[in-house]
């Protein structure tokens, strides 16, 4: 990790600095040279790692696709209108898009979150920071996440149990969107008058005209239980023929949805992972932790929380870490549910800080930010969060 931030800071390539990060691994953990590069060749073709690049691409075609035919201007004029604070349009836009789950879906609300943001005089790493943010902030509770259908599984509980425990922590990750993303914007920038009847009933039909194809994807896949990539083809194939696209400008559509440094990073986090899992790395934590003689309380919240900074990958991290940790609670004072809770929190911390989870790697440079910039709205977030928790888990 250390040399993950340090690379980054100096502006390397994360895909570039990924490679590099799983052959130290393998160097630390002794893992022959063999295994790395069957890890790494197994990284790259696993059937999720090219799921993960299909669907991030026609994630990134359908943006340009509406960005082309004008439906993201569509969208942002008619919620102007709705919505007339801009302040809080430039929040509801992740939030609402981040009931539709999906590695590095993020980028769905990047353009609209920059066309809200930019007027509002907000900074490349404000509007990084209030997409990423409020994209998460209801991972917490919304039930199809897999994070927490892996959670509840793991702990034996139903999701919904689960969430009744944990639905106080989106409450408090609102608060931190609000104090670290919102304060400080002005509201005269972003307002529009609010108008009459007639133009507010005009600017909800701009809006369902803009934004179908959106509630499409997330019906189809929310509700209808559709595979990602399905929905995504077929709402671009049915948006192209409604819209009427021609067919002159689909190359260069097509291009503008495949930037190299995006898919890089994509490539580089899944093999990444590979390595660290296969080589034995995520085990091997616990018992390191507990050799420094910390609370046991603390190295619970350490392991998924260290496992989800090498990770970024919310499943993944807590399907690996809540086996490892879950014991480390046994006879404390917590119940059941109050440690199920905190080793949530402590994955679900690692994997928002992580600069390898890729919502935030892709949007932070989708909008050029800066890393410091960044790190010094998600740090002080990340630890609102977990000082409720502190509290919260020990009245479970």
């Amino acid at each position: 990790m250390a040399l993950t931030v340090a690379l980054l800071v100096r502006r390397w390539n994360l895909g570039l600095v990924l490679l590099l990060d799983s052959l130290l691994t393998a160097l630390l953990f002794g893992y022959p040279l063999v295994g790395w590069i069957e890890s790494l060749a197994r990284g790259v073709v696993a059937p999720a790692t090219l799921n993960l690049v299909l669907a991030v691409f026609l994630v990134l075609l359908l943006a340009e696709l509406m960005r082309h035919t004008r439906a993201t201007q569509g969208m942002v004029d008619a919620l102007q209108v709705l919505v007339p604070d801009g302040r809080i349009s430039v929040a509801l836009l992740p939030l609402v898009l981040g009931l539709m789950p999906m590695l590095g879906g993020a980028m769905f609300s990047a353009p609209m979150v920059d066309e809200v943001g930019t007027p509002l005089g907000m900074g490349a790493g404000r509007k990084t920071f209030v997409n990423y943010w409020f994209r998460h902030a209801t991972e917490y509770v919304f039930p199809l996440y897999s994070s927490l259908l892996v959670v509840s599984a793991l702990l034996g509980v139903s999701v919904y149990e689960f969430i009744a425990a944990a639905w106080p922590l989106t409450v408090v990750a609102l608060v931190s969107g609000l104090l670290w993303g919102i304060v400080g914007v002005s509201k005269s920038s972003g307002s529009g008058p609010l108008g009459g009847r007639s133009v507010r009933r005009s600017a909800w039909s701009r809006l369902l005209s803009s934004t179908w194809p959106l509630l499409l994807v997330i019906l189809t896949v929310a509700v209808l239980r559709l595979p990602m990539s399905y929905s995504l083809v077929g709402v671009i194939v049915i948006y192209i023929a409604a819209r009427r696209v021609p067919a002159r400008v689909w190359w260069r559509i097509v291009k503008a949805s495949f930037p190299i440094t995006t898919f890089a990073a994509i490539f580089g986090v899944m093999v990444f992972k590979q390595v660290i899992e296969d080589s034995g790395a995520v085990s091997q934590i616990p018992q390191a932790l507990m050799l420094l003689g910390l609370p046991s309380m603390l190295v619970a919240f350490a392991v998924p929380l260290l496992v989800g900074l090498l990770t970024g990958t919310a499943a993944a991290a807590l399907a690996l870490s809540v086996p490892l940790a879950a014991p480390l609670l046994a006879g404390s004072a917590l119940s059941d549910m109050g440690a199920g809770v905190w080793l949530f929190v402590g994955g679900f911390s690692g994997i928002l800080l992580s600069p390898l989870h890729l919502c935030l790697a892709l949007t932070k440079d989708y909008y050029g930010a800066t890393w410091g910039k960044l790190y010094r709205r998600i740090v002080p977030s990340v630890a609102l969060v977990v000082a409720f928790a502190v509290v919260w888990v020990r009245l479970l």
